[in-house]
């Protein structure tokens, strides 16, 4: 990863950038949660913005009514990696992309992709917000490796 490649998907232009874990299922989603909560100083739980405790079981999120809004902060280096709850289907984190100056950030970013593809074994992509389609970074779980859109 070359940094002086990739540092302009990091530009502000008002919008987040997301993380996708393709496949979303609740196998899956158990395993990005234990992921999460290991590292649980990393971790901040609230439910309608309100502090709570994480849960164990992520079943009393899913099986709560849908009025309620989760979400799961997780702090790697300086970055803070939203994750909602939208649904079993789709697991999806957001992040500032002002927080990613440097190639150290980018790095931790890349090292979190492959962390979560290789807990998954699903495919990860980083995108702008709400783009899909637009992949900068996407980790593929058959080669376990992360691959840049701007440095290939």
């Amino acid at each position: 990863m070359n940094w002086s490649n990739i540092a302009r998907d990091f530009e502000p232009g008002g919008g987040l950038r997301d993380i996708y874990i393709l496949g979303g299922s609740l196998p899956v989603w158990d395993a990005v949660w234990t992921l999460l909560i290991a590292d649980a100083d990393l971790l901040e739980f609230s439910i309608d913005g309100e502090r709570a405790a994480a849960p164990g079981d992520l079943r009393e999120i899913f099986g709560r009514s849908s009025s309620h809004g989760f979400l799961a902060t997780y702090k790697l280096g300086g970055m803070a990696l939203n994750c909602h709850f939208f649904g079993l289907d789709e697991v999806e984190f957001d992040l500032d992309p002002r927080d990613v100056v440097s190639a150290i950030d980018a790095k931790l970013l890349e090292d979190f992709l492959a962390r979560m593809g290789r807990v998954t074994r699903q495919e990860v992509i980083l995108t702008p917000e709400n783009h899909r389609e637009s992949v900068i970074a996407r980790y593929d779980p058959h080669i376990d490796r992360v691959t840049w859109s701007r440095d290939s």
